[in-house]
């Protein structure tokens, strides 16, 4: 159990994985900005916090215990780069797409502040503009963090691309972020410094205020800010953008009509690049790139692939968090999942699966006389749910890391408008020992949340966490009892409540509405966000609409998942291929097409050819999205059709 935690610990940074005096400003939180830096390409930079390629791809900056802001700036960005990226040579970062191994810095000024909408939360933003801005053709990129990062968790996608193409940038949390509650007179300012609440520090103290359970409870904003931020994540986009491009106007001299203006993002981040479109009614953006998108939706339609029509009916997230929390872990014992990434890993906590499996018999929500019936029944309910059997080679990482209890227990907190005071699900998130003991967390985890944290556990020193019935911290999630079931069934009833229903009801996208060129990528192998109930569903559901947009295109990349920063490791990059070279085409495609009016490439499933073992990652690997598609996507007799 001692290496399944420390494996947890690379795990955890996977999945997450300056306030400098010159020049800066503080305003009140009523002025145009509350910080501002100027970077010179020298001592820092926009692109990568002074780092460069070498030091994103070296060990990790050191950080002390008592951190500042400029520390703390270059911590995230070294932790954001390499959570959403694979980084090294091998496998194409530097040679085939990406910033070039000599890129020089990129100077420029950058903005910090709390926006609040006129109904919702606040949301932080950040906006760089680079020296090197494009006067002639001048371009903004809206950048809202994927998962529950904080305020710069797209710098190593859309926003290390629109650098480098000399747009602007803006960042925003989308009201998650990884803040903590803290105790006392402590709070945290805006870049995430840990301050007193003293006279002279209020201009840059986050307006944010969060709850407190007890010292072995972690409370972080996206699970318990109690304000259901994602109902508003399209609106946090659009609101950015208008801020960037006032800015821009008084900074720059820029109107409007002279800026293109894309927003782009991956995961739930692409989900609300694709709500903002949908509620864009005067122009805001002009553009949507939404790579890999978490969206909810509710839509029924025909899916023909492999020469098999099957019927898909479209579920939220949760309803696939509820039932993966509670079948996956069974499921990874099955035979065909042997060679699976990480099954060696898996193979320490057997025992506790096995448990799993046992308790589903005893609920009667599987049948098997031994342990493979079991696991093959628990795996049929996956599929049953129309979930892409490639996608369950990602089972056991997932497993690993707890990833779909982790999002039942965020999301219906956040969505139910929960503290950890009311112990939903007698499910927490605490820190432990090695030995197993719930414990506070240290100071210099505190102080570093806002770096080192993803925003959801498992990281930087949070784990999930069973409680009792008194919400006194019991242990990891993974050692209650029967792997947590009671808990992870207690969330699957949570979602047939009224109060669950209302909330769902407020996050579901609505396809038909967005009428924006539109350019969505997804991997055909995501283990994470279920390509059927996803992107493709949003794709069918626009297309099919009265008045469909034929500027909306989508691409499905063969042989790629959700996390690229898998690939160096292995297991992974002998089977898949990254997903953002083409994140990158498409951010290319979309500005040529709004500067130039080029044409946007048909909907297509781009053919790729993973590069084995021991091989770099080459260009016939990943080859390029064609005007003349070799497999086609369209909508036949309103089926949506996947060559």
């Amino acid at each position: 159990m001692k290496n399944y935690m420390l494996l947890i610990l690379v795990l955890s940074a996977l999945m997450a994985c300056a306030f400098d005096k010159q020049k800066h400003q503080r305003h009140q939180l009523n002025q145009p900005y509350l910080k501002k830096v100027y970077y010179d390409g020298t001592t820092d930079d926009l692109l990568t916090a002074g780092l460069g390629l070498s030091g994103l791809r070296g060990p990790a900056p050191e950080i002390s215990a008592t951190p500042t802001a400029k520390a703390l700036r270059q911590a995230s960005y070294y932790h954001q780069f390499r959570a959403l990226n694979d980084l090294t040579a091998a496998g194409g970062y530097g040679r085939l797409y990406g910033m070039k191994e000599n890129q020089k810095p990129i100077a420029g000024f950058e903005y910090w502040s709390q926006r609040k909408l006129q109904a919702g939360p606040l949301h932080t933003v950040v906006v760089q503009i680079p020296d090197h801005l494009n006067r002639e053709h001048p371009c903004l990129v809206v950048a809202p963090s994927s998962g529950s990062r904080n305020v710069l968790g797209a710098v190593g996608t859309s926003g290390a691309w629109a650098l480098l193409q000399g747009c602007a940038v803006v960042y925003t949390d989308k009201g998650s972020g990884t803040e903590i509650a803290l105790i006392g007179d402590q709070a945290y300012q805006i870049d995430g410094v840990v301050k007193l609440r003293t006279g002279d520090q209020t201009g840059l103290l986050s307006a944010r205020k969060l709850q407190p359970a007890s010292d072995l409870h972690v409370i972080q904003t996206h699970a318990y800010s109690q304000a259901h931020p994602e109902q508003f994540w399209g609106e946090f986009v659009l609101d950015a953008a208008q801020y960037a491009l006032q800015l821009l106007k008084a900074e720059r001299e820029l109107a409007r009509k002279q800026v293109h203006v894309v927003a782009a993002s991956l995961s739930n981040g692409g989900g609300a690049v694709l709500r903002a479109a949908e509620k864009d009614l005067v122009g805001i953006i002009d553009a949507v790139v939404a790579g890999e998108p978490q969206v909810n939706l509710q839509h029924t339609y025909i899916l023909q692939q492999h020469k098999k029509n099957e019927t898909i009916v479209s579920k939220p997230l949760l309803k696939i968090a509820n039932m993966m929390s509670l079948m996956e872990p069974c499921a990874a014992l099955d035979s065909s999942l042997m060679d699976a990434p990480f099954k060696a890993n898996t193979l320490m906590i057997q025992a506790l699966l096995i448990n799993r499996c046992q308790a589903l018999v005893a609920a009667g929500l599987i049948a098997g006389k031994d342990v493979s019936e079991q696991a093959a029944a628990a795996l049929q309910k996956i599929l049953a749910m129309h979930i892409e059997p490639a996608a369950l080679q990602l089972s056991q990482i997932n497993t690993l890391v707890g990833m779909w209890s982790a999002i039942n227990h965020t999301y219906s907190n956040s969505y139910l408008q929960k503290t950890a005071q009311d112990n939903l699900c007698q499910s927490a998130m605490s820190a432990f020992t090695s030995t197993g003991e719930p414990r506070p967390l240290t100071v210099t985890e505190v102080n570093n949340m806002f770096a080192l944290s993803n925003g959801i556990a498992p990281s930087n020193g949070v784990e999930l966490a069973h409680t009792n019935a008194e919400n006194e911290v019991q242990s990891r999630m993974i050692l209650a009892a029967d792997f947590g079931l009671s808990s992870q069934l207690c969330f699957a009833d949570l979602r047939h409540t009224s109060a669950m229903q209302t909330a769902l009801q407020k996050i579901m996208a609505q396809p038909h509405k967005n009428k924006l060129p539109t350019i969505i990528l997804h991997g055909q192998d995501d283990g994470t966000v279920a390509v059927n109930h996803t992107s493709r569903a949003y794709y069918h559901r626009n297309q099919s609409a009265d008045h469909q947009n034929t500027s909306l295109k989508y691409y499905e990349i063969q042989n790629a998942q959700h996390f690229d920063a898998f690939l160096a490791y292995p297991g992974f990059k002998e089977k898949y291929v990254p997903m953002h070279p083409y994140f990158e085409q498409a951010m290319e495609m979309m500005l040529n097409h709004l500067r130039h009016g080029s044409s946007l490439p048909p909907s297509q499933v781009i053919p790729t050819q993973p590069r084995g073992q021991n091989n770099d990652l080459e260009a016939l690997h990943v080859p390029v999205i064609r005007q003349q598609a070799e497999k086609t996507i369209t909508l036949s007799n309103n089926q949506l059709v996947i060559q």
